[in-house]
């Protein structure tokens, strides 16, 4: 898809639409719209568009990934079980975002989590590093 539609355009958001104004009448007015303009993602109500993904190890899959982003240009890409260490998570980069903050295992194999954000978005990390323990608590933010 070369073009990204507004969310009033698409099928999907039509009928979800349909089913939730009887529910939430001012649905269609709070809801965000998105066009890509210059490679950014503009959104006109503020909202975030978060994808999430557990990818059970991120080597390999970063091209798949791409593919799945290019078409729904999320604001935040949460990902968990990347398995990848602190050197190769600094190298990684996802066309049209920007490292956020991440976790990464030290003492075990696998796990981690890490945040990359839309480059149009302006950022500040919270420090998390004293509070995370590998496979008890694994955050970042």
């Amino acid at each position: 898809m070369n073009d990204i539609l507004s969310l009033e355009e698409s099928n999907i958001y039509n009928q979800y639409n349909s089913s939730i104004t009887n529910f939430y009448p001012d649905f269609k007015r709070n809801s965000p719209t998105y066009i890509k303009v210059n490679s950014a993602l503009k959104d006109s109500s503020n909202n975030h568009n978060v994808y999430h993904q557990n990818m059970t190890d991120l080597n390999g899959k970063l091209s798949q990934l791409s593919k799945i982003l290019y078409s729904e240009l999320p604001h935040l890409i949460c990902i968990t079980e990347h398995h990848l260490s602190d050197l190769e998570i600094d190298t990684m980069s996802i066309e049209y975002y920007k490292f956020g903050a991440k976790f990464c295992r030290c003492q075990y194999k696998n796990g981690g989590v890490c945040i990359f954000l839309h480059e149009s978005l302006d950022f500040s990390t919270i420090p998390t590093q004293n509070i995370c323990k590998g496979k008890d608590l694994e955050i970042c933010a």
